[in-house]
């Protein structure tokens, strides 16, 4: 089963499109994957697809009437307890009542009632779509926080042929599972979805509109970095790499070409991005340069080694008779700022400060001297956060000052705001260039 839908109340609103036959392959996928699924028909619907098909196949009561249950108001309580509203198919029709507000039959009463993410999916002929007054409507959902998926191309009902299909439901299927496998909380723990700006294509970016992220070049570095001393000894530190990796999946999950620059770690590579191994310092630097034309968003979250060996012993170091023994260390290259002070091609250039003391100026100064538009400080000094913890708390700065303060959360739901953060302030900066 999907976990993204196990137990999860789903509404699914089916409308009187022909196409609402495809609803209830979509209401099995829904519910053989975990889903707990109401559905709720428009008196149309009902002339297409008996309610008692839906009834069998979710095993819950289909509501078509407003007063099928006026004990308990079925249209409140419904969308109070929903995780999602999925109106499949969605016609001209519903889609109007939806941009006007009416709540003139069961579904869309719910819809209006709905606390819930809302997921419209239209099909109707060719010339009702692009008809003026339903792309008004379907821009004043997008610009209210519902999503809205681009219809299919091919053959209609009607005997024509152009963008009106339904698209299929395993697509639908996966564009939820997409949605509500990665939430984001709100101050008051509720998911909050980000709205999108334009119709989504199924598959394309999953939670962001293709103006942030998608399609996309970015190249994350990760991990720690190995200075050898000797055939057995080493300098390093204990960066796990998981902030990084979480970074590098969420980009990727957003329709971004992904390019994950790595110091040696135990963590999985996120479907797919492309992973480039390296060990040291330089090693890291060369797979920077190597990657870096065309790209236009770079992260430096690996935790690179300050210093290196000025001289590698080929044999063992012995211990000798000697209490101290003194090492000569070089600098090692500044990768971040390397990219930051770019005078050609420079892409948008994020950096991490990981501090124990003085975090806020810190921060601020390495903004400052290493040419970043941005700059993620964490307290590593933190219990249960930072280095090698599944937990972060971090504060983020730009040249005017604090951007954003994310408070201690999973790495994974940080690196989903963070990125969310860092393309919406990438496409400004490219709109502003």
């Amino acid at each position: 089963m999907s976990t993204q839908l196990q137990n999860r109340n789903i509404i699914l609103g089916v409308s009187g499109g022909i196409a609402a036959y495809k609803a209830c392959a979509l209401c099995r996928l829904l519910v053989t994957h975990g889903a707990k699924v109401k559905v709720v028909m428009t008196k149309a619907a009902t002339q297409l697809v008996a309610p008692a098909t839906f009834a069998a196949l979710s095993g819950e009561k289909v509501h078509a009437d407003l007063f099928d249950s006026p004990e308990e108001i079925s249209h409140i309580t419904l969308g109070a307890h929903a995780d999602l509203l999925v109106i499949a198919p969605s016609t001209a029709n519903t889609i109007a009542k939806l941009a006007a507000g009416l709540a003139d039959d069961m579904l869309s009463a719910t819809a209006l009632a709905a606390a819930c993410p809302i997921v419209v999916v239209p099909a109707m002929n060719t010339r009702m779509y692009h008809n003026a007054a339903t792309q008004d409507n379907i821009a004043t959902l997008i610009r209210r926080g519902i999503y809205v998926l681009k219809p299919a191309q091919g053959d209609l009902a009607c005997g024509e042929e152009g963008e009106g299909r339904m698209p299929e439901p395993e697509d639908i299927f996966e564009f939820i599972c997409a949605l509500l496998g990665h939430p984001r909380l709100g101050y008051d723990g509720r998911t909050l979805l980000p709205p999108p700006t334009a119709p989504l294509e199924i598959g394309q970016t999953k939670l962001l509109p293709r103006a942030f992220g998608a399609g996309s070049k970015i190249l994350i570095t990760a991990g720690p970095t190995v200075e050898a001393l000797d055939p057995v000894r080493f300098l390093s530190n204990r960066s796990s790499g998981k902030m990084g990796y979480a970074l590098a999946a969420a980009a990727r999950e957003r329709g971004a070409e992904v390019v994950l620059i790595s110091g040696p770690v135990a963590e999985l590579t996120p479907p797919g991005v492309t992973r480039v191994d390296v060990k040291t310092a330089q090693e890291m630097l060369q797979a920077v340069e190597s990657y870096l034309p065309g790209t236009q968003i770079v992260i430096g979250c690996a935790a690179v080694s300050d210093y290196r060996a000025a001289q590698i012993s080929s044999e063992k170091i012995s211990k000798g008779s000697e209490d101290e023994l003194t090492l000569h260390l070089i600098k090692n290259p500044d990768i971040i700022a390397a990219v930051g002070r770019r005078e050609s091609e420079r892409p948008y250039t994020v950096g991490f400060a990981a501090e124990t003391q003085f975090g806020p100026e810190h921060a601020r100064l390495k903004l400052e001297q290493k040419h970043l538009d941005l700059i993620v400080l964490n307290d590593v000094s933190a219990e249960d956060s930072g280095i090698e913890s599944d937990f972060n708390e971090v504060t983020v700065f730009d040249a005017q000052g604090e951007v954003a303060h994310l408070s201690k959360q999973s790495k994974r739901v940080i690196a989903d705001q963070l990125i969310e953060l860092i393309f919406r302030a990438a496409a400004l900066y490219r709109n502003q260039g």
